[in-house]
């Protein structure tokens, strides 16, 4: 079931207005119906999980003075993409995908963040749908000098607790440069797999060699990115 900018407002007991702003903030995964703003239910329940932890004024305060612009498709060029990763549960695929990640963005702390992750995990399943999950810890504690998303693609499904009752094959872990950054990036992402042209690239990996399938994935996130992304003023 999706929810309207008022059902948001009274969940969170703030009002339109804030909704709005955070909507043109980038720190709330939205999409558009006929030109009006909707939210999911199940992202929506994962945010407030998120925000329960995160500063909640970081959801709202204005973007103005950050330095680095979103973008999906470059973060991910950044974090890279790691294809054939091993394990046949949730805690050992996310150790597997933390391993591989760590040789190209080494700052991470392995440990400390598989720990977070799997705290995270128990309160409520980072899986959106499709066979994709975004694990994430429930506090960062250090962020990394630049904003990275990595993909990850497993050797096999895996259970994972999503709400649609699909293994998980696909993960995505963002390593933002703040908690303000995170909302943004994870909004953003949410919001482009809900494209079908974007949903239809992630998932064509186990059919497309791994050059080719890096290059048109980075090419459709971006068409889509400058396609979506351009908000209009308060509504």
């Amino acid at each position: 079931m999706n929810l309207s900018v008022k059902d948001i407002a009274d969940l969170l007991n703030v009002s339109d207005k804030t909704i709005y702003r955070m909507i043109r903030n980038e720190t709330i995964p939205c999409f558009r119906v006929g030109g009006q703003w909707r939210f999911d239910r199940r992202e929506i329940a994962s945010w407030i999980e998120d925000t329960r932890v995160f500063s909640y004024k970081a959801a709202i305060e204005n973007a103005a003075g950050e330095e680095e612009s979103i973008s999906i498709s470059q973060f991910l060029k950044r974090g890279g993409i790691y294809f054939n990763i091993p394990g046949t549960q949730k805690n050992a695929v996310v150790q597997a995908c933390l391993e591989q990640i760590q040789k190209n963005i080494p700052q991470i702390d392995i440990k400390r963040l598989f720990g977070s992750i799997m705290e995270r995990e128990a309160l409520c399943t980072t899986a959106v749908g499709h066979g994709i999950a975004l694990p994430h810890p429930g506090s960062f504690g250090k962020f990394t000098s630049s904003s990275y998303i990595a993909l990850c693609m497993l050797q096999h499904p895996v259970p994972y607790g999503a709400v649609d009752n699909e293994d998980v094959d696909t993960l995505f872990f963002i390593f933002p440069k703040s908690e303000r950054r995170y909302l943004r990036i994870q909004a953003k992402l949410l919001r482009l797999l809900r494209e079908d042209q974007v949903l239809s690239a992630v998932k064509s990996a186990p059919t497309a060699p791994a050059g080719r399938y890096a290059e048109n994935l980075f090419n459709v996130l971006s068409i889509t990115e400058a396609r979506l992304f351009r908000l209009p003023e308060d509504e």
